[in-house]
């Protein structure tokens, strides 16, 4: 199982599309669940889509991985919802955060 506790990186679609902010909540979510000693796959996803809750637009991110399955979902305000999907890969020396078009 992956452990996430490698340099980290980011690609250039990531940079470019994707707000810091969402991109550290991501890998705190990545960190929460190796905080509460869960088993991480190596490839970690990220559905990000926009959302109409309570009358405002919002950032929904739904957090999955294949083994062991696990899936969390979130919501939280934003000005600018962004609709993508996103793999952080952990191949031991490096951990990758890409869009998944750049796979």
């Amino acid at each position: 199982m992956a452990e996430f506790t490698g340099t980290r990186y980011i690609t250039a679609g990531i940079q470019n599309e994707i707000p810091v902010e969402l991109q550290i909540m991501m890998w705190d979510m990545i960190d929460e669940m190796r905080n509460l000693k869960q088993k991480l796959d190596y490839l970690q996803i990220f559905e990000l889509k926009s959302v109409y809750e309570n009358g405002s637009m919002m950032q929904e991110i739904t957090h999955k991985q294949e083994q062991p399955w696990r899936k969390k979902k979130i919501t939280i305000e934003s000005n600018a919802p962004i609709s993508t999907k996103i793999f952080v890969i952990d191949d031991i020396a490096h951990c990758t955060m890409l869009l998944c078009h750049e796979y």
